[in-house]
């Protein structure tokens, strides 16, 4: 062999070697950047798997097809919840209230007694309203409610009702139950015991004032109120049944109420 063909092979044999060793080095130091970068990238798609399963929507599958991507999808997210949060009532749910009329009475104070009357458990047949009259007459006003109150009280009787000088309707004895504001009594198809079938009402009145306008309107809106609730037959004054004994209901216009 002579000496210039030992120098080419000599070199080729040097090259060879180097290009080994670059292989051996820089390859290997790549595969192990890929292999340190792993880990984070697959933490990465971890994270985002992540998200597009909490946020899944029809327009996400969890078998990796997306058709948005996540930073789409988290963007979506926050939007959605800056909007208001609303109330939906389906339409075959809203009910109308009805309406209550109040033709009658629309408003009576509730001033229940524990005197005069008694409690009656089943359904009382009504039929009768019996009108009279009642003032103060042991000093004061002679139309303080209270003191009239006060007044049945001393003689332990009661109507359900009285209607003050300024048409308030006072409620002291529930229809339902008997009130002792009759006595001795009879109708003119000769019932007794008038007390049993039949509902009171007090007119707050003297001997000679009369009665006011207001007062006229509540009896006739209480008395129009019971004829719809009840079969009323006869609506007198006190002295209708008690002829000779009393004379109340004191200068009452039976021409202002409707019968």
């Amino acid at each position: 062999m002579d000496k210039k063909r030992a120098v080419s092979i000599g070199v080729a044999i040097f090259l060879g070697l180097g290009a080994v060793s670059w292989v051996l080095f820089f390859g290997g130091k790549k595969e192990m950047e890929i292999r340190q970068e792993t880990p984070a990238q697959n933490e990465e798609t971890v994270g985002e798997q992540v998200i597009i399963e909490s946020l899944a929507d029809e327009n996400v599958r969890r078998d990796g097809i997306i058709e948005k991507t996540p930073q789409q999808i988290v963007e979506e997210y926050k939007e959605e919840q800056k909007k208001p949060t609303e109330t939906v009532i389906k339409p075959e749910k809203i009910t109308e209230k009805s309406e209550v009329k109040k033709d009658y009475v629309s408003d009576i104070v509730e001033r229940p007694v524990s005197f005069g009357f008694k409690k009656v458990s089943g359904e009382r047949k009504l039929d009768t309203v019996i009108i009279h009259s009642s003032f103060n007459s042991l000093g004061g006003d002679q139309y303080d409610v209270e003191k009239i109150i006060a007044i049945y009280k001393s003689y332990g009787v009661a109507a359900h009702y009285i209607i003050g000088r300024d048409g308030t309707v006072y409620r002291l004895v529930k229809e339902n139950d008997i009130a002792y504001h009759a006595g001795v009594s009879q109708v003119s198809d000769g019932r007794t015991n008038v007390n049993n079938f039949s509902i009171g009402i007090e007119m707050v009145g003297n001997y000679d004032d009369g009665y006011e306008q207001v007062q006229y309107d509540a009896i006739n809106m209480l008395v129009k109120d019971m004829k719809a609730r009840y079969d009323i037959k006869y609506v007198l004054g006190h002295k209708d049944i008690a002829p000779g004994r009393k004379t109340d209901p004191w200068g009452f216009d039976w021409n202002r109420i409707s019968k």
